[in-house]
């Protein structure tokens, strides 16, 4: 009965990513200060979330046939090479680290690659996978996986990189609007007492 529950909601909610009809969305309740509900929140990802296989191929533009009918790219390791460049932190002991997603294809450590974005080609030093504050090195990415590559001088966040021979390029992420947030916390307890008077709820 629980594999037939499991497996629903899997087809649920890759039908909804694939572009069902309503959203389709399991909600866990946990607290990651108090460590409750991690572990079956990291269960649910690997049981309901799509795999790269799951979801539909991505597309994207040629840069040089922009009126051109979209180029769509599976998640194959056999397909021309795409990625996308979702993240940029420098790390005090390797330099500049560009997180990639790789949608297809294989890239290997000293690759060459093109940023259709920006018109250029770049030379990929090194590839790693991050494990929290852990780096481990490695040869090569396939499609699906998620990696660092140090060498990317000119990609930004957002930025498409593939193979120079069969571009791609990704719709751009739209940046959303600036908003902040801040939190007061009253440390004596005779601070706290004149805040709830004046903000009972």
């Amino acid at each position: 009965m629980e594999e037939e529950i499991r497996a629903t909601l899997r087809r649920r909610v890759v039908e909804s990513v694939r572009g069902g009809e309503a959203p389709f969305v399991p909600v866990l309740c946990g607290s990651a200060f108090k460590n409750k509900g991690v572990q079956p929140l990291l269960d649910a990802v690997v049981d309901y979330l799509p795999s790269p296989g799951d979801v539909s191929p991505i597309s994207g533009l040629d840069p040089r046939k922009p009126d051109e009918v979209r180029v769509e790219r599976p998640a194959d390791d056999d397909a021309p090479f795409s990625a996308l460049a979702f993240k940029i932190m420098t790390d005090p002991f390797v330099g500049q680290l560009t997180f990639i997603r790789v949608y297809s294809g294989v890239m290997k450590s000293g690759a060459s690659v093109f940023n259709p974005v920006r018109g250029r080609r770049e030379r990929v030093g090194r590839l790693l996978k991050m494990h929290a504050n852990k780096r481990e090195e490695i040869r090569q990415v396939y499609a699906g996986d998620i990696a660092a590559a140090v060498g990317l001088k000119s990609v930004g966040t957002g930025d498409t990189i593939c193979d120079q021979q069969s571009r791609s390029c990704s719709s751009r992420w739209s940046s959303p609007a600036r908003w902040s947030r801040w939190r007061s916390s009253p440390r004596p307890n005779r601070t706290r007492r004149s805040w709830r008077r004046r903000w009972p709820d």
